[in-house]
C-alpha cells in the first residue's frame, strides 16, 4: 500500500469514527457513562467497514471481521413480554456404547420424534409436548434376546394468570398420557395406557427470551457484514424483537412469502436500507442459525388430581404434585436451568417419585453447542426398594445444516438400589437430529 494512500485511510478511519462517536453520544442522551460506552462506536464494531475494505480495516486495526466485538445496550433481561410461540420437531437416531462393570460392551440403536410447541402472551401460556422413541438393544451376550422397546408420552399444560398487570398468580390445567411396550409380545402398556389429569395454583413468570437473543446475534451480523454503522439504541432492540417474536403470525398471514415481509419490517424498525447484501445476511441469521431456546424467571405450582388409569389397569387414583422451575440466561450464549417435581398417589401406599433436571448448555459458536445435564431421582416404594437414579451427561451439537445436526454424549450413570444392587455404567453416545420445525 502507498504512503499517501495509507494517509488517506488513515484519515478517513478518524473522521468515520469521531462521526460515529458523536451521533452515539447524542442517542445515548441521558444514560449513564457506562451505558453510554455500551452504544459508543468503537474500533471493535463494523462502522469502518462501511466505507473501508476489509483488507484496510485490518491492516490499520490488526482486527478482522470476525473478531469484532458489539457491545449491546440491552441484555436478554431486558425483553418486553410479547405474544410469541415457537415449534420445534425433531426425528432422531442414536447409537449408544455402554461399558458396564464385569459385563460385556453393549450396543443400543434408538430412533424417536420429539415435538413442542409453547404459545405466550402476557395473560396465558399453552404448551403442548409429545415424543415417540423405539429402542433396540443388544447386551453382548450371544444367549440373551435381543431388547426391544416402545414408548410414546403426550402432554398438555394451560396456565391462566388471574391478573397479569396486577400480579404472577395463576392457575393451570394438565393432562399427560403414556404408553409403553416393553415385551414384544406383551401389549398390556399399550392396552392399559396411563392417563393423568390435575389442576392446581401456581405463582410466578417464565419467559422465552429467544427473540432477543435473534436480535443481538442479527446485529452482530449485521455489524461484521458492514450493513450497520452504528449500535442501535435500545428502544430499537424493542421494537426489533417485538417483529421477530412475531414470526408466526408473518407464517400465517403469508406462508409461501412471510420471510420477505417480515425482514422488511425488521428493515423498517431499525430505520434503514439493508441493501441486498445486508438482507441476505439477516435473512440467513433468522431462518438458518439454530439459537437454543433461552428462558428467564421462575414459578412454583401446586395440584392435585387424578390417575384416570395406569399400566396396572387400575383407576381413579387421587394423585398430588408439586412443581418448581427455575430459568437464568448467564449471558446471551450461556443458559442454566433447573426442574425440580415431586409426584404422589395418594392411596394406600405410601409411595411417591422426586425428580430434579438441572441443564447448562453453552455456545460455543454459532454451530457448536455444549450441553451438560444431571438428572437425579428418587422412588419411594412402599411395596419393594427404594430406588436413587443419578445420571451426568456432557454433549457436544455440531449443527451441519440448519436442519440436521449431529450429536455426540459422554454419559455416566449410577443406580443405588436400597438393600438390592447397584449399578455404575459409562456410556458413549453417537447420533443424529433432524429438525422437521
Amino acid at each position: 500500500m502507498k504512503m499517501n494512500q495509507l494517509h488517506k485511510n488513515i484519515a478517513l478511519l478518524l473522521a468515520t469514527t469521531i462521526a460515529g462517536t458523536m451521533a452515539t453520544t447524542a442517542m445515548a442522551g441521558t444514560v449513564n457513562n457506562s451505558a453510554m460506552k455500551t452504544g459508543q462506536l468503537t474500533e471493535r464494531t463494523g462502522e469502518k467497514l462501511t466505507n473501508l475494505t476489509t483488507s484496510v480495516y485490518q491492516s490499520l486495526t490488526g482486527k478482522t471481521v470476525d473478531t469484532i466485538n458489539v457491545n449491546h445496550p440491552v441484555s436478554l433481561y431486558d425483553y418486553q413480554q410479547a405474544d410469541s410461540a415457537y415449534e420445534d420437531a425433531y426425528l432422531n437416531g442414536a447409537l449408544n456404547v455402554k461399558d458396564s462393570k464385569g459385563t460385556k460392551t453393549s450396543y443400543d440403536v434408538a430412533i424417536g420424534v420429539d415435538y413442542e410447541k409453547v404459545m405466550s402472551s402476557a395473560d396465558a401460556n399453552t404448551k403442548y409436548e409429545a415424543d415417540v422413541s423405539a429402542l433396540f438393544a443388544d447386551d453382548g451376550n450371544d444367549d440373551t434376546e435381543k431388547t426391544k422397546n416402545y414408548t410414546a408420552h403426550a402432554s398438555a399444560n394451560y396456565d391462566r394468570y388471574f391478573d397479569a398487570q396486577a400480579s404472577n398468580a395463576f392457575w393451570y390445567g394438565k393432562g399427560e398420557a403414556r404408553i409403553q411396550q416393553e415385551d414384544p409380545k406383551d401389549y398390556a402398556g399399550i392396552k392399559n395406557p396411563e392417563i393423568t389429569v390435575s389442576a392446581g395454583l401456581g405463582y410466578g413468570r417464565v419467559v422465552n427470551v429467544t427473540p432477543m437473543a435473534q436480535a443481538m446475534r442479527l446485529v452482530e451480523a449485521l455489524i461484521e457484514n458492514g450493513s450497520l454503522s452504528r449500535v442501535p439504541s435500545a428502544s430499537t432492540y424493542q421494537k426489533v424483537v417485538q417483529i421477530i417474536s412475531q414470526k408466526e403470525m408473518y407464517q400465517k398471514n403469508n406462508p409461501a412469502r412471510y420471510a420477505q415481509y417480515w425482514v422488511a419490517d425488521i428493515e423498517k424498525a431499525l430505520g434503514i436500507n439493508l441493501g441486498a447484501s445486508g438482507t441476505i445476511r439477516a435473512y440467513d441469521v433468522l431462518t438458518k442459525e439454530k439459537i437454543s431456546t433461552r428462558k428467564h424467571g421462575w414459578d412454583v405450582r401446586a395440584g392435585a388430581g387424578v390417575v384416570a388409569s395406569d399400566f396396572a389397569g387400575e383407576h381413579g387414583k387421587p394423585l398430588l404434585e408439586l412443581q418448581a422451575n427455575y430459568h437464568l440466561p448467564v449471558s446471551n450464549r450461556t443458559q442454566f436451568s433447573n426442574e425440580a417435581r415431586l409426584s404422589a398417589q395418594l392411596d394406600d401406599n405410601d409411595s411417591y417419585v422426586f425428580s430434579n433436571d438441572m441443564g447448562w448448555a453453552y455456545e460455543l459458536t454459532d454451530r457448536v453447542d455444549w450441553e451438560n445435564k444431571w438428572k437425579f431421582a428418587y422412588e419411594k416404594n412402599d411395596g419393594s426398594n427404594d430406588i436413587i437414579r443419578n445420571t451426568l451427561t456432557s454433549s457436544f451439537l455440531y449443527e451441519i445444516s440448519n436442519s440436521l445436526d449431529y450429536k455426540t454424549s459422554l454419559g455416566l450413570s449410577h443406580v443405588d438400589v436400597k438393600d438390592g444392587d447397584s449399578s455404575f455404567d459409562k456410556s458413549l453416545f453417537m447420533g443424529v437430529s433432524y429438525r422437521m420445525k
